[in-house]
């Protein structure tokens, strides 16, 4: 299957979502637990758990749609 370049509004969501989960995951590292984001209660998982994988998921999902953009036409 030929490369296709991917359409202006996949790699404008992609790079979105990328941003978002890199300032996420930042943001945890370079400060102190409990400043930056609020608490999410979820029983098992702690909020910095949580967060990180908020971040993690959403650089996943940027990957896998530049990803579908550049495999799939017209998407």
């Amino acid at each position: 299957m030929a490369w296709t370049p991917p359409s202006k509004f996949t790699v404008f969501l992609s790079f979105l979502l990328l941003a978002g989960g890199l300032f996420i995951l930042i943001e945890l590292i370079f400060t102190p637990i409990g400043l930056a984001f609020p608490v999410i209660t979820v029983t098992g998982f702690s909020s910095f758990q949580i967060w990180v994988m908020i971040g993690l998921g959403l650089v996943f999902l940027s990957w896998i749609l530049f990803l579908l953009g550049v495999r799939l036409k017209g998407m």
